[in-house]
């Protein structure tokens, strides 16, 4: 009886941990799905920005770096006459968190638009982002031969290379599951 009550107990904690680890991995997906999404719809509604008396356009971003990324973008343009960009920033908080912050726009000189200074929205995106690596950081960029563009340690790319930037690809681990097995 000893011996079928511990095969029993076995294929329990088995069957228990298989559903633990499945339901981690579901909560991973759903996790890194949700936040890729938002970083997605951003990026790809990034815009140059007109600054009056000057010819040449502000740059999409103004940071690209591994870990933060600040740029402009125009997000539901559809919804108003005169839509107004945001300035949008995406970074890795200490806590291993993907945090969003806005600044809004307003006009100057009348078609032009100038971004507030103070922030106006901030949330986290994605938590349990595994920690940062050089092999793996959140984001990378290319420019238009396919060439990566990479910034110096814990800093942007600088103006040139950030004129040059034609896709960004973002990646993000995730590990909801306190356990560590279902990365």
């Amino acid at each position: 009886s000893s011996i079928l009550i511990a095969l029993i107990a076995t294929l329990f904690v088995s069957t228990t941990r298989s559903f633990s680890d499945q339901q981690g991995v579901i909560d991973n997906s759903r996790l890194a799905s949700t936040a890729m999404n938002e970083v997605t719809r951003i990026l790809r509604a990034g815009t140059e920005i007109p600054v009056y008396g000057v010819a040449t356009n502000e740059a999409v971003f103004e940071y690209a770096g591994a870990e933060k990324i600040l740029m402009r973008s125009f997000i539901d343009a559809e919804s108003s006459a005169d839509p107004a960009p945001l300035r949008v920033q995406f970074a890795r908080s200490t806590g291993n968190e993907l945090v969003e912050t806005r600044w809004t726009a307003y006009h100057d000189h009348g078609t032009y638009w100038k971004f507030n200074t103070t922030s106006t929205y901030a949330r986290t995106v994605a938590r349990s982002l595994l920690p940062a690596t050089a092999s793996s950081p959140l984001f990378r960029y290319f420019d238009k031969n396919g060439g990566e563009l990479l910034p110096a340690s814990n800093s942007s790319l600088s103006a040139a290379q950030i004129r040059n930037i034609v896709s960004v690809q973002v990646t993000m681990r995730v590990q909801s599951d306190g356990s560590g097995r279902v990365a």
